[in-house]
């Protein structure tokens, strides 16, 4: 019996797993190294591509870390979906979110982000690029957040502010705490928060009776 052939792939779908290649290897090598030492060099020996197979797909460097910002930005966004379509499963569904959002900030892929934003501070083509893609996914977040109702005991206007402040929260904690490891403080850090959210959740219900 001759073997089944496999049909051969078609350039489009040839030049989609090399850029997938290429990003994955941008993501790891800035989340672990930094954006600085990132090089085509670095990013190309991780993706095992040359430099010419990466200059086919993008003309610069930069061109190839927007598109690894974007692509940072949705598998972020499909995971914290994911999260929230099942709060309501979970017991406790502000600490179920909490706890999402903490662990996302310690992964490579938002060190890899936090990375690129850092670098936007001083880089204006860079921060041009990125900030619509930022907005565009931060606006999705804090959309899927309110279809939730996990933060109706809130007023609306307080309800994007309050994730921006968690959000900070954990992204500077993840920072800290890769040279001050202190799992002691991060456990009371969540109470105090939850504790703090409910009391206030809590006023305003009461104002609200009044």
């Amino acid at each position: 019996m001759s073997e089944v052939s496999r049909p051969r792939r078609t350039q489009q779908e040839r030049r989609a797993t090399t850029v997938a290649k290429l990003v994955d290897a941008t993501i790891a090598a800035i989340g672990e190294v930094g954006y600085q030492r990132a090089t085509v060099q670095e990013i190309c020996g991780r993706a095992g591509l040359s430099a010419g197979a990466m200059f086919r797909q993008f003309d610069t460097r930069l061109d190839l870390i927007v598109r690894t910002a974007q692509e940072a930005f949705s598998r972020q966004l499909e995971a914290y979906r994911a999260t929230m379509e099942h709060l309501g499963a979970q017991e406790n569904a502000l600490d179920a979110a909490l706890r999402f959002l903490r662990a996302a900030q310690s992964s490579n892929l938002i060190h890899a982000l936090r990375e690129i934003f850092l670098a936007a501070r001083s880089d204006t083509e860079l921060r041009e690029r990125i900030a619509p893609i930022a907005e565009g996914y931060y606006g999705d977040i804090v959309a899927t957040l309110n279809q939730t109702g996990l933060l109706d005991d809130f007023p609306a206007e307080l309800r994007e502010p309050i994730f921006f402040m968690m959000l900070h929260l954990f992204s500077g904690e993840a920072v800290v705490r890769g040279v001050y490891p202190r799992p002691d403080l991060d456990v009371a850090i969540l109470g105090l928060v939850e504790d703090m959210l409910a009391t206030y959740a809590a006023r305003v219900r009461t104002a609200a009776e009044s």
